[in-house]
């Protein structure tokens, strides 16, 4: 990064959905998960309910969608889906070392590097910041949300803000 004045080195753009979290995605079990737990006799087998044996079969809503940096897609997921800093760290590494083996592939060297996660954090919070203060303007005389007052809006841009302080 020292090398670029400080800049995130470009990725090629991709298609990001921007808005990829669970209530977008239908999932299904595999089948052959819950055959395994019939044929044991297990009507209530507890694996055929975990992670393991859950895809994703869509991904809907992409009104949003654009082609553009993946690391930018990836943090707007860590920080609507996740639960903690360690968690997104975690993500950030594993997806790191993934575009490391992909730039080998690609060119035959590894290239491209996703970097340090905290710069990406600051953007996703100027642009959850602006999502807030948009919704604030209250343009269809709705706001964000009917259960949700002004203050509780101002108290989440507070908040944000706080972050990047």
């Amino acid at each position: 990064w020292n090398d670029n004045g400080g800049d995130p080195p470009p990725l090629p753009p991709v298609l990001c959905h921007m808005d990829l979290q669970p209530q977008n995605l239908k999932f299904w079990h595999d089948s052959s998960r819950k055959s395994e737990c019939n044929k044991n006799g297990n009507l209530k087998c507890d694996s055929f309910h975990n992670a393991r044996g859950c895809h994703v079969a869509s991904v809907m809503d992409w009104e949003e969608a654009c082609f553009a940096d993946p690391r930018f897609e990836l943090m707007l997921l860590c920080r609507k889906v996740l639960a903690n800093r360690d968690q997104a760290d975690t993500i950030w590494l594993a997806y790191s070392q993934k575009v490391k083996q992909w730039s080998n592939l690609e060119n035959g060297n590894s290239s491209w590097d996703v970097g340090p996660i905290e710069p990406w954090l600051k953007l996703e919070t100027v642009h959850s910041i602006c999502t807030l203060m948009l919704q604030a303007m209250d343009l269809l005389g709705g706001g964000r949300s009917p259960w949700e007052t002004k203050p509780d809006l101002w108290g989440k841009i507070d908040s944000e803000r706080s972050r990047i302080d």
